[in-house]
C-alpha cells in the first residue's frame, strides 16, 4: 500500500528532474547555481575529472582552494585563467602528484567569469566566478 503511494510521487520527481533544467540540480552542477559562500573553496581531482564544474569566490578578497588530488602518481592542480582559450593564468596552483592535499592561497581578484582547468589535463575544466 504504501509503495503504491510512494510510485506516483517518485514519477513526478523523475519527470521533474528531466523535464525541468536544474530542477533538482546540486549547487555547481551544470544547471545548478554557483555563487561565492565563503572564501574556502573546495575541489577534489578522481579518475581525471574534478568533483565540481563550478566554483565561485567573492570579489576582492583573498580566498583559499583546499586541493584534494586523489589519482594515485598523475600531476594536477588549479589554475584560473580569463577564458579557456587564455594561457596566461590569473593564478597557478602548485602540481601535485596525488594521493596528496594542498591549500593554495589565492589573492583577490576582482569580479568577473573566469575558467578554472587543470594545466597537464586543459579537459579537466569549470566555470569559476567571482562576485
Amino acid at each position: 500500500m504504501r509503495r503504491r503511494r510512494l510510485l506516483p510521487a517518485a514519477a513526478v520527481l523523475s519527470w521533474l528532474t528531466l523535464a525541468v533544467p536544474g530542477a533538482v540540480a546540486e549547487p555547481g552542477s551544470a544547471g545548478g547555481s554557483c555563487a561565492p559562500s565563503g572564501t574556502q573553496l573546495q575541489i577534489t581531482a578522481l579518475d581525471g575529472k574534478f568533483d565540481k564544474n563550478c566554483l565561485a569566490a567573492p570579489a576582492n578578497q583573498a580566498f583559499t582552494i583546499d586541493f584534494n588530488n586523489l589519482d594515485r602518481g598523475i600531476p594536477h592542480n588549479v589554475a584560473i585563467y580569463q577564458s579557456d582559450a587564455d594561457d596566461k593564468a590569473m593564478f597557478k596552483g602548485e602540481l601535485i602528484e596525488g594521493p596528496k592535499k594542498i591549500t593554495y592561497s589565492v589573492q583577490a581578484l576582482a569580479p568577473g567569469k573566469f575558467v578554472f582547468r587543470c594545466d597537464p589535463h586543459p579537459d579537466m575544466h569549470g566555470s569559476f566566478n567571482v562576485g
